[in-house]
């Protein structure tokens, strides 16, 4: 188990739904996907290395869990404006989504 926070140290993270609408391998990349997400508000680029598990069309349509205040960073000389969440353990990676229709932009809770 990880160190525990406070709940003020988890209100500080940003963790909202997001619908993908975009999806496309990167190229010259050997896992990364390019994935453009509604937030309801504005449209944010992910990259995430998930391509051995999902094609990018798997995904198009699905509303995801991300972290959207998360610290920018470039991967292939891509932005990266979010985390999307997920569980793996071996070979296996499952994307966290909403058991129900949800609108993009919702906070987590």
């Amino acid at each position: 188990m990880s160190e525990e926070i406070s709940i003020d140290e988890f209100r500080k993270i940003d963790i909202r739904t997001a619908k993908v609408v975009e999806c496309e391998k990167v190229e010259k990349s050997r896992s990364l996907l390019r994935i453009v997400v509604d937030m309801g508000n504005e449209k944010r680029q992910i990259i995430s290395s998930i391509s051995e598990y999902y094609e990018p069309a798997e995904l198009l349509g699905k509303t995801i869990i991300v972290v959207a205040n998360l610290k920018k960073a470039k991967f292939m000389g891509l932005e990266s404006q979010g985390m999307l969440l997920a569980v793996e353990k071996g070979n296996f990676l499952s994307l966290l989504t909403t058991d129900r229709q949800s609108d993009p932009g919702l906070r987590v809770s």
